[in-house]
């Protein structure tokens, strides 16, 4: 009696394990070009494959790096947060990436979408189609986000408060935390 019901709980243990592996599409993913992010799901060897980025070979436990440059073809056109979150020392390409930063005007691409949804010039527009929080304080910003994976995950998308239009896309932020 005792067998069957051991094997039944390490069934139950077992895949519940694997229901709460999180997928990509779980997480925010963002596109540009042929080109696609997911913050909170992506390794650093993920973007090391296309993009250059300047880090350590090692990370320690827990430890984190901020606003890390992003460099495609020696053009400078985002920052990233990379984070181990493992216990113990790791190869830095095991690193999670946990906050993008993409600047539009350094590296114009024809076409940017947050999961496959396009993306036009207007923050207020954008806000609209992701039923974000519009904000209109020193410049125009709109921010929406979700829980997934136990973990809270949020979109910015800033206007240009240098430019004449300041509703214009600038840069779009997504962090997971």
């Amino acid at each position: 009696m005792k067998k069957p019901f051991l094997l039944l709980l390490i069934a139950t243990l077992l895949s519940g394990c694997m229901l709460v592996k999180p997928e990509r599409e779980d997480f925010y993913i963002f596109s540009f070009d042929d080109f696609t992010i997911a913050p909170g799901y992506d390794d650093v060897e993920f973007m090391r494959l296309v993009f250059d980025l300047d880090l350590p070979d090692q990370l320690a436990a827990k430890e984190k790096l901020s606003e890390r440059e992003v460099f495609f073809w020696d053009r400078y056109f985002a920052e990233v947060d990379i984070e181990n979150n493992k216990d113990e020392e790791t190869d830095i390409s095991e690193a999670v990436i946990t906050r993008f930063v993409y600047y539009l005007s350094n590296y114009p691409a024809s076409v940017y979408k947050i999961n496959d949804i396009e993306l036009c010039d207007s923050v207020k527009q954008n806000c609209e189609m992701f039923s974000g929080e519009y904000i209109e304080r020193n410049g125009y910003a709109c921010a929406f986000g979700q829980k997934s994976a136990g973990r809270n995950q949020t979109v910015i998308l800033y206007g240009d408060i240098f430019g004449i239009d300041q509703d214009k896309l600038d840069h779009v932020e997504i962090t997971v935390e």
